[in-house]
């Protein structure tokens, strides 16, 4: 079974960024960085904030499986195979969990 052409990388990517959260929260302090203006933080919330990205990430996971918005999303204007389609869901799963992880890192500095 290819993983491009599976579910299983875009499970792997939402799993990973809820695992991080989570363990994170016991580690972040209170207030942690939530908007970067040329890279310097300039807006701060609450920790539990830091869940917003897996909720988001586990949002699009699942409404990204349905068939109806597959097709929808595979049958716009270009045809993607749905390995093509999964890679672009996993590429904005990617961002949301790299973007996860500079929080998590700027929150530390």
């Amino acid at each position: 079974m290819k993983l491009a052409g599976s579910r299983k990388l875009t499970w792997i990517i939402c799993g990973t960024g809820i695992a991080l959260a989570i363990v994170s929260a016991f580690f972040l302090p209170q207030m942690i960085p939530v908007h970067f203006s040329n890279g310097i933080a300039d807006d701060f919330g609450n920790k539990t904030e830091i869940f917003l990205f897996p909720v988001l990430s586990l949002i699009i996971t699942i409404i990204t499986g349905k068939e109806k918005i597959k097709y929808f999303l595979t049958h716009s204007k270009t045809y993607w195979t749905e390995s093509q389609y999964n890679l672009m869901v996993d590429g904005v799963l990617m961002f949301l969990l790299i973007t996860e992880i500079y929080v998590i890192y700027a929150a530390f500095v």
